[in-house]
């Protein structure tokens, strides 16, 4: 009886022949330059006109989900909005997708030129759908850890251009 006990226990225990052997563990899916290309966008600021220096809003730019993505959460009186932007590894551009408390929406694809991050959204002009607008965004990181983001417009396809606002971003103060 002990011997049938002791062969039973045999037939159970796991065959090592039959272990799955352990999976590499994955890479990170966002851990390459590219993906962190608009990280020093990344923080809590206050936000000034450029040429003023009055104040224009505040910003906290978050890194999410490993490293895939930035949000932006944008607030100034009586109005707010926020961004989403990603890292198209297959277009090899950056995209946002921003919305507001206004009902707008807006989609800008980019990259980095120069070392500035410039983003410009296409859409038909409102006044003659026939032609192509442009809004572009040209975000830079100076030397002193603020970030600079410009804004112009185009109604002409790029031929001329606009300015729509000019913003330092600088670090706000600890809580």
């Amino acid at each position: 009886m002990i011997r049938m006990i002791f062969v039973a226990g045999l037939l159970l225990a796991p065959s090592p022949s039959l272990a799955q052997p352990a999976a590499a563990p994955k890479p990170p899916a966002c851990a390459d330059a590219a993906h962190h290309a608009f990280d020093f966008w990344i923080g809590r600021w206050t936000v000034t006109e450029t040429k003023t220096g009055k104040p224009a809003g505040q910003s906290l730019i978050e890194g999410l989900y490993a490293g895939c993505a930035i949000r932006e959460n944008w607030r100034e009186p009586g109005y707010a909005g926020g961004s989403l932007n990603t890292y198209d590894a297959a277009a090899g551009k950056w995209r946002q997708t921003w919305t507001d408390s206004a009902g707008t929406w807006r989609e800008f694809v980019g990259g980095l030129e120069a070392g500035r991050m410039v983003l410009v959204w296409r859409h038909p002009v409102q006044a003659d759908p026939s032609k192509m607008a442009r809004e572009r965004m040209i975000f830079t990181a100076n030397a002193d850890g603020s970030v600079r983001q410009y804004s112009d417009a185009s109604t002409d396809d790029g031929e001329t251009w606009t300015e729509r606002y000019d913003y330092t971003y600088r670090k706000a103060p600890r809580r």
